[in-house]
């Protein structure tokens, strides 16, 4: 009988909020947004790289994660925008120019950021949610059960969160996606995405979808041969810090 993995894998990780400071370039800052179930350790990998070149970057904890599936499905849509706009305000009182990346849930987050501040310069989407299939059944199924475990956990990878959907949280992310589907046509922000061709946890036509989706002058989409859904814990993570670093620094060149 196949073993159940443990219901929060890694929690020896560090996954809470973090803000490291960077001298080089003292009026930008970057901010990081992790996924669904997920805690900063999704982040923190090109997070640090950037740091590493001289940047400041910043990555929140969003409401509910790293704790327990309890403790996520009393959370939803609006508290994570709330989350994602403080820190994004936070640091915009203090910087003159913030760069928004996001991965999967996080994309969407991104994406809602910047209809509501126009002024961000440029995202950087990475294997954005907009359609999950199967998601819409959390929404008959919560009142009756808390989670449910995910089919293609990997315990190789050094990610951390929960191997499992808490249903009533997911539900609200299915909310949120079609809000998020709604806003497309208001984005105008220079917009990169980024999605791996070996993702079975998303639709991979939710790249496709936000390309065409959006009104941004200039946007780009880049599929990765050898990425799965966590394209920032995977093989291609170097390519993508290089591509995400050309973009910021033709603004400051």
């Amino acid at each position: 009988m196949k073993i159940k993995p443990p219901i929060f894998q890694h929690p020896e990780l560090d996954g809470a909020s973090f803000t490291l400071y960077g001298s080089k370039f003292p009026k930008i800052a970057l901010l990081f947004i992790h996924g669904f179930t997920a805690t900063t350790i999704e982040v923190r990998s090109i997070a640090n790289a950037f740091h590493s070149k001289g940047f400041t970057v910043s990555g929140p904890l969003l409401p509910g994660h790293g704790l327990s599936p309890k403790d996520l499905n009393r959370k939803n849509w609006q508290d994570w925008t709330k989350s994602v706009n403080d820190a994004y305000i936070s640091l915009n009182n203090a910087y003159e120019t913030v760069y928004v990346f996001g991965e999967s849930m996080g994309a969407l987050l991104s994406i809602w950021l910047a209809s509501k501040h126009p002024e961000i310069n440029k995202i950087f989407l990475f294997s954005p949610a907009l359609v999950i299939n199967g998601l819409w059944s959390s929404k008959f199924l919560w009142p009756f059960r808390s989670y449910i475990y995910k089919k293609n956990t990997d315990d190789t990878m050094a990610w951390q969160g929960l191997n499992v959907v808490p249903l009533r949280a997911a539900a609200s992310l299915y909310d949120f996606q079609q809000i998020v589907k709604r806003l497309l046509l208001l984005i105008k922000t220079e917009t990169f995405i980024f999605q791996g061709k070996l993702d079975t946890t998303i639709d991979p036509q939710s790249s496709q979808m936000v390309f065409d989706g959006i009104s941004s002058s200039k946007k780009e989409i880049t599929w990765l041969e050898e990425s799965r859904h966590c394209i920032l814990l995977d093989k291609q993570l170097d390519l993508v810090v290089e591509m995400c670093s050309i973009e910021i620094l033709r603004d400051i060149s």
